[in-house]
C-alpha cells in the first residue's frame, strides 16, 4: 500500500459469507485415520522456514517490483516395525510459500501506478507408506538388497489464496481493481508397486548410483472448491462459487533413479548423514520418498487447475537430497532423517492489461511468464514438537513466522499489511458493496489443525492400515536426534 495520505476509502469486492469456508463433496474424499495408539520404535521432526527479501527488481518495461516471501515445510515421522523386514512409516507433513510483493511503476519509491499483491499457498498431507528391507535395486548392472516401497496412502488438503489492490491513476481509471482468488482442495489416495519399487541400497556407498522400476496401480479421489472476485471503476466480476471432484485412477509403470555423490553428507546434531539424490519418472510428485503426490492434485505442480485461469502467482517444489540413515545404525530400521528442498514462486503484475481484463472465463494472466519472487533451496533441521507446530502455524495461517534473514534489510510497512475484500452473503443475486479500507488485514482462515502437534486428524476407514501402536511421546526437547545413534 501507498502511505496514509494516497489511501483512500475501497468498495469491497462482493463475497460469500464466511469468504474461505469451502464445503467439499463427500463422494471421494475420506478423513485422515487417526495416530497409532501405540508407540512406534522411533518419532522425531524436522523441517525448516524461512523469510527473504525481494530487492527491487526489474519486472519489464518501467515497471519494478519488490517485498519478502516465506518459503518452508515441517515433517513429523512414526516409524515402526512391523516384520523381520516390513517397516511402516507414517508422516505428517505441511509444506508453504507465500510473499507479498509490490509492483510499481517508474520506481517503488515514487510510482505512479502501483499494485499491491499477496499470495498464499501450503499443502498437508498424512501419508502411511509400507516399506520392505528385502527389496532391490540394480547397482552397476547387479540386483542388490534395497529398502523398496510397498504401498503408500496419502491424505491431502491444500489451500490457496491471493489478493491484489491495483491503482492506475495516470492511465485514467483512478478507483481501485481489487481481487480476490481462494481456492481448497481434499483428497486421498492409494498406490500399490508390484514388485516393491526399490529407493535406495541396504548399504550405501559413496559414489554409486542404482535404478529400480514397478508396476503400480494407483486409485483416489478429491473434491475442490474455488472463489474468484474482481472490482473496478468500471464494473465487477464475481465467480464461484464452484465445486467439483477429481478422479485418481491410474496404472502403469514407474522409474526411479538414485545416486550418493560423493561427498554428498549432511551433519545435523553433530552426526554426517547420506544425502542421497532421488529421481522418479511416473504420475507422481513424491514428498520425502515416501509420500505419493498424484499429479492431478498437487497444487505444487505444473497440472493446470479449474482455478488456474484466475491466478496471478504460482509455486514449485522439487525434492533436492533425501537424508536417511542406514540400517546397519539405527538397529535394522529405515530412518529418514531430514530432507532438502528446492522451492521458488513467481508473479504476474496485476497491473497489465491482460490480468486486469475480466470476462465469464476469468482472466488469463500468463503466469508462467511473470517475474520470480524469489527461489530457494532449504535444508531441514531437526525440530522440537513445539517448533514443528509454530512453523506449521506460519506456513498454514501466516502467525509466528520468523523476520527476514540477517541482511539488515526491513520491508515496506505495508508488506505486513494484506488487502482485505468485504464479505457480503451472495443468494441468487449480488447484494450491495460494502465500504471498507484498502488498510484493514485480509483474516487468515480458520484451519481445524493448524494447531495441534502432532498433528489431530479425524478416524477413517481408509485402505491403509496405520501402525497399531498408541500414541508415541513428541522427541526429547533437549536433543531430536537422540534416537538416531
Amino acid at each position: 500500500m501507498r502511505s496514509s495520505k494516497k489511501a483512500i476509502p475501497l468498495a469491497a469486492t462482493v463475497l460469500v459469507a464466511g469468504l474461505m469456508v469451502f464445503v467439499f463433496a463427500s463422494g471421494p474424499v475420506e478423513a485422515a485415520p487417526a495416530v497409532p495408539a501405540v508407540s512406534p520404535a522411533g518419532t522425531w521432526s524436522y523441517g525448516v522456514v524461512k523469510t527473504l527479501s525481494v530487492a527491487p527488481t526489474l519486472a519489464s518495461g518501467d515497471w519494478y517490483y519488490e517485498g519478502n516471501a516465506t518459503f518452508g515445510y515441517t515433517v513429523t515421522v512414526y516409524e515402526n516395525s512391523t516384520s523381520a523386514s516390513g517397516i511402516e512409516l507414517t508422516i505428517f507433513r505441511t509444506m508453504g510459500v507465500s510473499y507479498n510483493v509490490e509492483f510499481c511503476q517508474s520506481s517503488c519509491s515514487h510510482p505512479t501506478q502501483w499494485s499491491n499483491q499477496s499470495y498464499r499457498l501450503w499443502e498437508s498431507t498424512t501419508s502411511f507408506t509400507n516399506l520392505t528391507t528385502a527389496g532391490s535395486v540394480d547397482e552397476n548392472g547387479t540386483a542388490v538388497p534395497a529398502v523398496a516401497v510397498v504401498n503408500s496412502t496419502a491424505f491431502l488438503r491444500a489451500n490457496l489464496t491471493e489478493s491484489s489492490n491495483t491503482f492506475l491513476p495516470t492511465a485514467g481509471q483512478k478507483g481501485p481493481h481489487l481481487r480476490y482468488l481462494g481456492a481448497s482442495l481434499s483428497g486421498h489416495s492409494t498406490v500399490e508397486f508390484t514388485p516393491a519399487l526399490g529407493l535406495f541400497p541396504d548399504s550405501l556407498e559413496s559414489g554409486s548410483t542404482w535404478n529400480s522400476s514397478s508396476d503400480f496401480s494407483e486409485s483416489g479421489g478429491a473434491a475442490y472448491s474455488y472463489f474468484y472476485s474482481v472490482h473496478a471503476p468500471a464494473g465487477g466480476y464475481v465467480r464461484g462459487p464452484v465445486s467439483g471432484t477429481v478422479e485418481i485412477s491410474s496404472n502403469g509403470s514407474v522409474s526411479l533413479q538414485g545416486e550418493f555423490a560423493p561427498g554428498s553428507t549432511v551433519s545435523l546434531g553433530g552426526e554426517s548423514y547420506p544425502a542421497i539424490v532421488l529421481t522418479l519418472t511416473g504420475p507422481f510428485a513424491v514428498r520425502e520418498g515416501v509420500i505419493f503426490v498424484p499429479d492431478p492434485v498437487d497444487l505444487f505442480g505444473t497440472s493446470d487447475q479449474p482455478w488456474a485461469t484466475n491466478q496471478t502467482g504460482t509455486s514449485t517444489a522439487q525434492m533436492a537430497t533425501l537424508d536417511i540413515q542406514p540400517g546397519e545404525r539405527g538397529g535394522g530400521l529405515f530412518h529418514l532423517v531430514a530432507s532438502s528442498w528446492h522451492v521458488g514462486t513467481q508473479a504476474a503484475n496485476a497491473a497489465q492489461p491482460s490480468v486486469m481484463g475480466s470476462s465469464s472465463d476469468g482472466i488469463a494472466p500468463a503466469v508462467a511468464s511473470g517475474s520470480s519472487v524469489a527461489t530457494e533451496t532449504l535444508q531441514g533441521v531437526p525440530e522440537t514438537s513445539s517448533q514443528s507446530g509454530q512453523d506449521q502455524q506460519c506456513l498454514i495461517a501466516g502467525s509466528g513466522c520468523p523476520s527476514l534473514s540477517s541482511s539488515g534489510t526491513t520491508p515496506h510497512p505495508w508488506l505486513s499489511v494484506l488487502v482485505i475484500v468485504g464479505v457480503v452473503v451472495v443468494v441468487g443475486v449480488l447484494v450491495a458493496l460494502v465500504a471498507v479500507s484498502s488498510r484493514r488485514r485480509l483474516p487468515p482462515p480458520a484451519y481445524p489443525n493448524a494447531s495441534l502437534y502432532p498433528p489431530g486428524v479425524a478416524a477413517s476407514t481408509g485402505p491403509a492400515r496405520a501402525p497399531a501402536t498408541p500414541t508415541p511421546p513428541p522427541p526429547a526437547e533437549e536433543d531430536p536426534l537422540d534416537h538416531l545413534w
